[in-house]
């Protein structure tokens, strides 16, 4: 009993742990794919296809019935010869019957091929679903990666704020600086202390938004591993437009799904067509049954006599020729002759959806590439001349004004740097989506 206790407590304890450890941006995204209601979603609807198909595939098969019934007759009822008796009477019957079809006008070929495609748009829906799940994670990572970076930014200007303090009250006390000089710096701490605060709270939202994303109950103990880790290649290349847009279109699963409904509405138009055509069908069966009269002195065969004599089999051919009905037919084909033309202009405007995505994606990855490269440039400006007018205040030709007004500058360039980092990573990592396979 104790070894069972000890072991529970040491695997709830080995739980903890892996639950308090930093999640990775894989680790994230296949969370997402096995919990994220969405994706569930596509799954039933691609299970849901694959049972229809299943449907049409078996639909050739015969169909095979059994019936039994039991009946009271008073007054005229009939007798096993088939005349009508005056006098009640009980009978009982059973049967086995067997169809099926063998020309419906090829309907059910066409209806199997439209399941079948259906079926794989299905999954290129599901694969859809996928991809925009990745990126919707991905961006979500890339904001919490983002903010912790911040933090460390408001976290490290915070520190200078406090040792420029701690300066500045030791050349107060030393008669080198006016008080006045100590109360701004003191000033400048509770500023980088609120700016602090307010990294604080958007990293707590970036996580919020990232584990409401994952569907995880609690954001408590929840974060990702540290930048330092995920970024491993600031410097990603960029396949040109044109070259992404025609790949795009031949490989992404929104432009795959599209084109199989298009064929799949084709196979509908045939099978919708076949109600026109003769159908001809098998049918066979067996039956018996037996009689009894009530009417004293009757003399009732017997039971085994009348299951021997009662028996009757029957095998045929059924033609079915439609002549008319009410134009039914004649709609439902031009229903599905505007359901192929719908589909047509659906490829079309996925395909400018798509195009327009691709576009706007790469025009805005080479902007935050000269955004990086521009942040990188003003941040080593800021940072040398910071240096400069620390050094300045040191030797007294640089006043607090000036310096905190240059600290500000370099914490304004340092922040700038790191959303121009991460917007240009996962601008490039969305143009690698695109060129997926």
């Amino acid at each position: 009993m104790k070894k069972s206790i000890l072991m529970i407590v040491l695997l709830a304890v080995a739980f903890t742990m892996r639950a308090q450890q930093p999640w990775t941006l894989q680790q994230c995204i296949d969370y997402a794919m096995e919990h994220n209601v969405g994706i569930l979603q596509s799954r039933l609807q691609q299970q849901n296809a694959d049972y229809q198909l299943k449907m049409s595939q078996n639909a050739w098969l015969p169909s095979v019935n059994a019936s039994a019934s039991e009946g009271l007759g008073f007054g005229q009822s009939p007798s096993y010869t088939g005349v009508y008796v005056s006098d009640n009477s009980s009978s009982a019957s059973v049967g086995v019957s067997v169809s099926m079809p063998l020309f419906q006008g090829l309907n059910l070929y066409n209806t199997n091929k439209a399941n079948e495609l259906n079926l794989q748009a299905s999954t290129q829906d599901l694969e859809a679903a996928k991809r925009d799940l990745r990126l919707a994670i991905m961006a979500y990572y890339m904001e919490v990666v983002y903010c912790k970076e911040l933090l460390g930014v408001a976290e490290k200007q915070l520190e200078l704020s406090e040792s420029q303090h701690q300066r500045t009250q030791e050349l107060f006390e030393v008669g080198r600086l006016p008080e006045s000089n100590v109360y701004e710096s003191a000033a400048q701490v509770a500023t980088d202390r609120a700016s602090l605060t307010e990294a604080q709270n958007n990293l707590m939202l970036r996580l919020l938004d990232i584990t409401q994303a994952l569907e995880l109950d609690d954001v408590e103990g929840f974060d990702v591993v540290d930048p330092e880790v995920f970024m491993t290649d600031d410097e990603m290349p960029l396949v040109s437009p044109q070259a992404t847009i025609q790949h795009a279109l031949n490989h992404q699963p929104e432009m795959q799904a599209a084109q199989l409904r298009l064929q799949q509405a084709h196979y509908d138009l045939k099978a919708a067509k076949s109600a026109w055509y003769p159908s001809l069908s098998f049918y066979g069966g067996y039956s018996n049954g037996i009689y009894h009269y009530f009417t004293d002195g009757y003399a009732n065969t017997p039971i085994q006599q009348q299951l021997q004599t009662n028996g009757r089999t029957q095998l045929g051919l059924s033609l079915n020729i439609p002549i008319f009905n009410g134009m039914q037919t004649k709609y439902r084909v031009k229903m599905t002759e505007l359901g192929i033309e719908n589909q047509q202009v659906n490829i079309e405007n996925t395909s400018k959806k798509l195009k327009k995505e691709i576009q706007q994606a790469y025009y805005s990855a080479v902007a935050a590439k000269q955004k990086y490269v521009a942040a990188d440039n003003s941040l080593k400006s800021s940072q040398l001349a910071y240096d400069y007018a620390q050094a300045g205040f040191e030797a007294g030709k640089t006043t607090l004004m000036e310096l905190n007004e240059s600290k500000n500058r370099l914490y304004k360039a340092e922040s700038s740097l790191l959303q121009a980092k991460y917007e240009y990573l996962y601008r490039c990592k969305v143009m690698a989506f695109y060129n997926e396979d």
